[in-house]
């Protein structure tokens, strides 16, 4: 007896895409875990989103002709995809940095143009199916212009795969919006016919591969946090040794290039150790964090601020001696009057800086530590409670590092 495979109408290839999306959109939480960042949360939700739009697609072409509800639904449809899109741009802005106004406000424009105007235009089948389609497929584009240009420091490939699957299927809804207006073979939003068909399996294929983007886009992130975790200190929450030592470099290149003088300050509580002792280990930590806190307000954005260890914290920055000076006097009275409020008692500390007025070739922050710190001692040898400045020169800075 003579058999035939069963033909595929819309309504099965539909039902594919929708369980796909499903599949995705719950996967997504159990892969990521509860404690995820905002962007992969807008991420879930843009998959979310994009099933829920396929289930109402779904409904929508099982309901009977002349129905109210043969309306209401691809609208909601409609409504469900345009927010998802919106979901994924506020994933990309916090992964990426912040992004271009102008394209958020063309995103935004376009995804409540997209559905509004699928909803004003119901009487007629094929201009609400063209314009979504070409309104949807602006809104793809916006998000692959979105991928470029970021202002952190991301992977490239999760960029570039995201940005050709918004292209592509921005474009292939350009090519739907075009069929819908223009040809025949596409006589409504859920009707059965090739065009449909190609079109669900593309963004089946498509939403696979994004998925893949968006988890490396995921990792990637969580790589990020544990090594910016890795160079800041718990405590305090300044940058910590090894921050110092990796952003150094590119400091004293700055400095060379643009002909600005250097200082490197090392700072030490005075008598901590009476600190914890007499107050506590937590007034300790209380103490450090407070000091902490002191030197960044006391620093501009391009100048660090590190714990170097202990109760020792390192300045570097581009300022002059005179700089150096009138830093370590302000920061000394407000040390005094802001430990004295938050503490209940008086802290002090002491300070040497190796200063540079020009930064030359082959000088480096190993250089310029032991100097600042026999400055720091030299403070301590004094009685405490002030700074010591030394002028660094070029041989100076060779037999220290000799040394």
């Amino acid at each position: 007896m003579p058999s035939s495979l069963p033909t595929l109408d819309f309504f099965s290839v539909t039902a594919v895409v929708a369980l796909n999306m499903l599949a995705m959109s719950a996967a997504l939480p159990l892969a990521m875990g509860r404690r995820i960042s905002g962007a992969a949360r807008h991420a879930q939700h843009f998959f979310l989103l994009q099933s829920l739009a396929w289930l109402l697609i779904l409904a929508a072409s099982r309901m009977p002709a002349g129905l109210a509800m043969r309306s209401i639904l691809p609208t909601a449809a409609a409504l469900c995809a345009a927010l998802a899109q919106w979901q994924m741009a506020r994933a990309l802005a916090d992964w990426l940095g912040p992004r271009p106004p102008w394209m958020l406000r063309s995103l935004a424009l376009c995804c409540v143009a997209a559905p509004l105007g699928f909803m004003l235009l119901l009487p007629w089948v094929a201009l609400r199916t063209g314009w979504f389609s070409a309104g949807h497929g602006l809104c793809l584009l916006l998000l692959a212009g979105l991928c470029l240009r970021p202002r952190r420091p991301v992977a490239r490939s999760w960029r570039h795969l995201m940005c050709g699957v918004a292209v592509f299927m921005g474009l292939v809804l350009l090519v739907r919006s075009y069929l819908a207006l223009a040809t025949p073979w596409l006589p409504s939003f859920t009707g059965d016919g090739g065009a449909n068909q190609v079109f669900a399996l593309l963004t089946t294929l498509s939403s696979s591969l994004l998925m893949v983007a968006v988890l490396v886009a995921w990792r990637d992130e969580t790589n990020q946090q544990l090594r910016e975790m890795a160079l800041q200190d718990m405590l305090t929450g300044l940058p910590n040794r090894r921050a110092l030592l990796e952003r150094a470099p590119a400091m004293l290149a700055h400095a060379q290039r643009h002909g600005q003088p250097l200082a490197l300050v090392m700072l030490d509580l005075d008598h901590f150790k009476r600190v914890n002792d007499e107050h506590g280990h937590v007034t300790g930590d209380r103490t450090l964090s407070l000091f902490a806190s002191l030197l960044q307000q006391h620093l501009r954005g391009d100048e660090i601020a590190a714990r170097w260890g202990g109760e020792e914290f390192c300045l570097l920055l581009y300022t002059t001696d005179e700089g150096v000076e009138a830093l370590c006097a302000r920061l000394q009275t407000s040390v005094l009057h802001a430990s004295a409020q938050a503490l209940g008692f008086e802290v002090r500390f002491s300070a040497g800086c190796a200063h540079t007025p020009r930064v030359w070739t082959g000088l480096c922050l190993e250089m310029m530590l032991p100097p600042a710190d026999t400055a720091l001692y030299a403070s301590k040898r004094r009685g405490r409670d002030c700074w010591t400045l030394v002028r660094l020169s070029q041989p100076m800075a060779r037999m220290a590092a000799a040394a």
